[in-house]
């Protein structure tokens, strides 16, 4: 009987001990489910954060992070290009390691006021470059924490490159842990305690990677250019705030549900598709930046100038888009006055020239019927070889006269024909500035024809002159007699 209750007792025991081990073994089945749900969240993650870094390397603006004591904590290549470092020799640097001592103190005395306000600001500010000083548009804006603190500063001017990516690092983590998890032991507790270590240890990772979301995200929605990414499909699955104010839609109408061919003008939408892609197969066979129509919400269309490029292991694309509307409608109206002005110089009934050292810079058809030469040999030769000899004075005197500030004159001069004969121009002349440099503006008109027949008219009144004159001596000597 003690031995049959023995025997009892030790099947107890085992099953005791059976079930035991089956609940660890569910436990550990839950937890590398887990495990594997926070792989995929890590991965998601790091998907995301390829594509902002993509985002902040191909938007063309420079940008930079300042800690609450503007002490810089980061910026991208194209502003540590201009400083001649590199990016990541900028840490625990300030303005004052880079930029003149008044220029650097000004910069500062920004960042605590924006800082201190709490709200954005847009400066325009000098900006020293290669010893060169530029004047630049600057948007600042206070970076804050998750208790709502102002934490930093950001700083942006319209190009934006590169952020620093751990990713060999990551890696090395990855397989560390992939390490981890095959040479675990058969110990529940063990397995138990290393499980937990490496939770707490992907959690600080994932937190990591949401902050460079976060980051990215803040950078793409303060630039000042519209951008957009673009799916396979060409659905928009991101907008920023400056292409709602481009398209007219809002980020909640345009996101997932509006392709891009939707903003593209009827006439342009080959080419887009084509560079879409062609962007994927062959990136450098197709331009980064080219010209096309954008049509917003109201029907509206604006001319922009796209940037584009392909997010590194996908097959989305990231645009940005430049508004030259304005830009392409003074270029028309430029062209348009352009065309007027030189039909009217063409068809001008004065011979036009303009004279710089001596030497013809422009000329038009009308002094080729007055002199018979041709335009190459009329600017190869100063211009004084065909006046006359005599009246080269005159023309240089009017030119001084009219330097010294006084009151331009139309005065004759002569001019010697091609074919030798001498013509006579009446001349208006205007000081300019010929690419940059003064110069001499003249209005020529050939009266030859009314010379010769005043010099024809006093020949047939001399005559009658002389008999004028023997008359009155005449009359005289009879008055006196």
């Amino acid at each position: 009987m003690k031995e049959q209750d023995k025997t009892i007792e030790k099947l107890v025991t085992i099953e005791k001990a059976i079930n035991e081990m089956v609940e660890l073994r569910k436990q550990v089945i839950e937890m590398k489910e887990s495990e594997t749900q926070r792989q995929l969240s890590i991965e998601a993650l790091r998907a995301s954060e390829k594509e902002y870094k993509v985002l902040v390397e191909n938007i063309p603006q420079k940008l930079f992070i300042k800690d609450q004591n503007s002490v810089y904590v980061f910026c991208n290549a194209k502003y540590a290009e201009d400083l001649k470092i590199k990016p990541d020799e900028i840490c625990g640097k300030t303005d004052y390691d880079f930029f003149p001592k008044e220029l650097a103190a000004k910069y500062i005395a920004d960042d605590k006021r924006i800082m201190d306000t709490g709200t954005l600001e847009n400066i325009e500010e000098k900006y020293v470059r290669e010893g060169q000083t530029f004047i630049i548009h600057t948007v600042k804006t206070p970076i804050k924490g998750e208790k709502e603190d102002i934490v930093g500063i950001l700083g942006i001017f319209w190009d934006i490159t590169g952020q620093k990516r751990n990713e060999e690092e990551m890696k090395k983590y990855r397989v560390h842990l992939e390490e981890l998890v095959s040479n675990r032991t058969a110990e529940l507790q063990t397995v138990n305690k290393q499980l937990q270590r490496e939770i707490a240890e992907r959690r600080q990772v994932e937190e990591q990677l949401q902050q460079v979301e976060e980051r990215y995200r803040t950078i793409v929605e303060n630039t000042g250019t519209a951008t957009v990414i673009i799916e396979e499909d060409m659905v928009i699955s991101l907008a920023n705030k400056e292409f709602e104010k481009l398209s007219g839609y809002s980020k909640e109408a345009i996101e997932g549900k509006k392709s891009w061919t939707e903003f593209g003008a009827k006439d342009d939408l080959e080419k887009m598709k084509e560079y879409f892609l062609e962007r994927r197969t062959t990136p450098d066979a197709v331009p980064k930046h080219y010209e096309c129509r954008f049509i917003g919400k109201e029907g509206n269309t604006r001319d922009i100038l796209m940037t584009t490029a392909i997010i590194p292991e996908t097959k989305k694309i990231v645009a940005s888009l430049f508004d030259i509307t304005s830009r392409k409608q003074m270029e028309e109206s430029l062209r348009t006055l352009e065309e007027r002005y030189q039909a009217l110089v063409t068809n001008a009934n004065e011979a036009i020239i303009v004279v710089q050292d001596g030497m013809l810079k422009f000329v038009n058809p009308k002094i080729f019927e007055i002199l018979g030469y041709s335009e190459d040999e009329l600017t190869s030769r100063p211009f004084e070889e065909f006046i006359y000899a005599e009246d080269r004075e005159v023309f240089e005197a009017h030119i001084r006269r009219l330097e010294r500030g006084e009151f331009p004159h139309v005065y004759p001069f002569r001019i010697i024909h091609r074919n030798g004969d001498m013509r006579w121009l009446e001349n208006r002349i205007a000081l300019i500035h010929w690419d940059g440099r003064p110069a001499v503006l003249n209005f020529m008109i050939d009266i030859t024809d009314r010379k010769q027949a005043e010099e024809e008219l006093r020949n047939s009144i001399e005559p009658f002159r002389a008999l004028v004159n023997a008359m009155e001596k005449i009359l005289f000597t009879l008055n006196r007699d």
